[in-house]
């Protein structure tokens, strides 16, 4: 952002060679076409405590000041400071929280105009920041009612010999710690204290708890100590209590979160799919925290842009709706009340997987109806892996079962290959099948095979009978990449391979249940209602040459969604 410059005009010639020397800072200092006028700087050879005593619109200030003992801990720390200030009309002495409140008032920091930024943060006496804002016409050099501290404008700036004092039009007030502002959230907000609360805890901390007797029982009794915890936050290095953090937080009322969970329901009954409201439910605490400060311009976009959160969870800035209209400020960051809130796709669907051995629960009508094959016959469904799981009683037991379709007739000549139009289906509880039906929007395909299935396999994507994506030929050769769960892609979700391998020891942990290996990296499912209605998807696989083999085995295809379908 651009530093404020400032020309010192109508001083003595030595007073202002002076001025300029000690304004300028070279990292921000600049002539300007806009320089401030005398009533907006003051240069004094006084201290601030001097000049103070000295001004009579002052004194409910300086007597705030003295009686706190603020000077005298400037002199024993002999160094500079800034202090803001205001004059008597605009003084209201603290009812509570005195000291609090006058340390508010006074930095250890002393801070030229020159190198005052938009967003600049001043550590005060009180221990929380100050926020500095400059509007445009603060940014070209004019500092009078054009830049603030917290929620006071800039009256006048006068140098003294040992700091900056700024005449503001209002005392400061600190806002509250984003902890602190959650906490005292009103009955509105509950759903989201709440969530918040909850993913935290505190712990008895003994060693200072001091013991103050003993009850009936016999047990010691403590002046207790509580060590607040939150581990959800704490993995992620974000302290809501800390007045270094710089953080954004997005507030969604109840009204807003049950309006997106109820079109959330809404759209998954309409996929014929299902989604738990506490998946959804942590997606929205995940994506309400950024460990940076945003702009109301950087929150709201009329382009696509993508704001990544403490969890690196996705926010759409031109498809969520907030208030940047009023926004909230705290010590540690800012809060931006969210107005409409959009559960992206991506949440709703974490990936779309099934199996071609379905075929065997077809009847004679939908096998013809959904494997449409060209010099292919179908031999059988076999399991070539019985059912297994990583770990026992965590994860449920998959098996890897194929459909095999052999070539037919048998003495068809190589060059001559085979196609299979396949319509990906369900298989329900009652053992009946139906299509999928698909959300618009944009997916990674990939499917499983087996290994030296020996084909050169081009892939087609048809939505409602419209071709809408076409892989290039790909290779299911020697490489485990399309055998069935190996390699590839992917894992189920909340499945950590890794930790499954260390903690149970299986050696096979990482070949379970992936997304297979990758046919086309992004197939875009269109709206072909305009109303976000599901499709019918058939894909096409097309092998030219049957290359010396006699069968087909087919295990499983997988859709998940790109960030892109939000």
């Amino acid at each position: 952002m651009i530093g404020l410059s400032f020309i010192i005009c109508h001083l003595s010639f030595s007073a202002a060679l002076l001025s300029c020397s000690e304004l300028k800072d070279d990292s921000h200092y600049k002539e300007s076409d806009s320089p401030i006028s005398n009533a907006e700087l003051k240069i004094v050879d006084q201290s601030s405590e001097s000049y103070m005593q000295s001004r009579s619109d002052l004194s409910s200030m300086n007597q705030l000041f003295q009686s706190q003992g603020i000077y005298d801990e400037l002199h024993k720390k002999g160094q500079l400071s800034t202090m803001l200030v205001v004059t008597n009309d605009h003084f209201t002495q603290p009812a509570e929280d005195v000291t609090f409140i006058t340390r508010s008032h006074v930095s250890d920091i002393s801070m030229s105009p020159a190198n005052l930024e938009d967003g600049t943060r001043l550590m005060m006496w009180h221990g929380k920041y100050v926020n500095v804002s400059i509007d445009e016409l603060g940014l070209e050099g004019n500092i009078v009612d054009h830049v603030l501290f917290n929620n006071g404008a800039v009256k006048e700036v006068i140098k003294t010999s040992t700091g900056y004092i700024y005449v503001l039009s209002a005392m400061i007030q600190t806002p509250t710690s984003l902890k602190d502002y959650i906490d005292q959230l009103p009955a509105e907000y509950s759903i989201f204290q709440q969530m918040v609360q909850a993913s935290g805890g505190k712990e008895f901390d003994r060693v200072n708890s001091k013991a103050i007797g003993v009850n009936d029982q016999g047990n010691t009794v403590y002046d207790s100590v509580f060590i607040y915890t939150n581990t959800f936050f704490d993995n992620v290095g974000f302290d809501m209590n800390s007045e270094s953090l710089t953080a954004t937080m997005l507030l969604p009322s109840n009204s807003v979160i049950n309006a997106a969970l109820d079109d959330a329901h809404q759209r998954l009954q309409s996929w014929d799919l299902e989604r738990g409201d506490s998946i959804i439910k942590d997606w929205i605490l995940k994506t309400a925290f950024f460990n940076k400060r945003y702009t109301a311009a950087q929150i709201q976009t009329t382009d696509l842009q993508d704001l990544k959160s403490i969890y690196s969870t996705q926010w759409r800035t031109n498809v969520q709706q907030v208030d940047t209209q009023n926004p909230i400020e705290l010590s540690n960051g800012i809060v931006y009340n969210v107005t409409k809130l959009h559960i992206p796709t991506n949440v709703l669907i974490y990936r779309l997987k099934d199996f071609f051995y379905y075929y065997e629960f077809c009847t004679d009508e939908q096998k013809a109806q959904y494997y449409k094959s060209t010099n292919l016959k179908f031999n059988s469904c076999a399991t070539e892996v019985d059912p297994w799981t990583p770990w026992a009683g965590v994860w449920p037991a998959i098996q890897n079962r194929i459909v095999r379709f052999d070539k037919e007739p048998s003495d068809l000549k190589d060059d001559e290959g085979w196609v299979l139009d396949f319509t990906p289906i369900k298989h329900s509880d009652d053992g009946s099948v139906r299509p999928y039906l698909v959300p618009p929007g944009a997916y990674r395909l990939c499917m499983g095979s087996v290994q030296n299935a020996g084909f050169d396999v081009v892939c087609t994507v048809y939505a409602d009978g419209k071709e809408i994506a076409k892989s290039n030929a790909i290779t299911w050769g020697t490489a485990t990449t399309f055998h069935y769960d190996r390699n590839g892609t992917g894992y189920p979700e909340g499945y950590d391979a890794a930790y499954v391998r260390e903690q149970g020891g299986n050696s096979k942990a990482g070949n379970y249940d992936r997304d297979g290996g990758v046919m086309i990296d992004e197939v875009v499912i269109p709206d072909t209602k305009g109303d976000g209605s599901p499709v019918q998807l058939t894909f096409r696989l097309n092998v030219q040459n049957w290359a010396g083999k006699t069968n087909v085995k087919l295990h499983h295809w997988c859709l998940r969604p790109t960030e892109n379908n939000y």
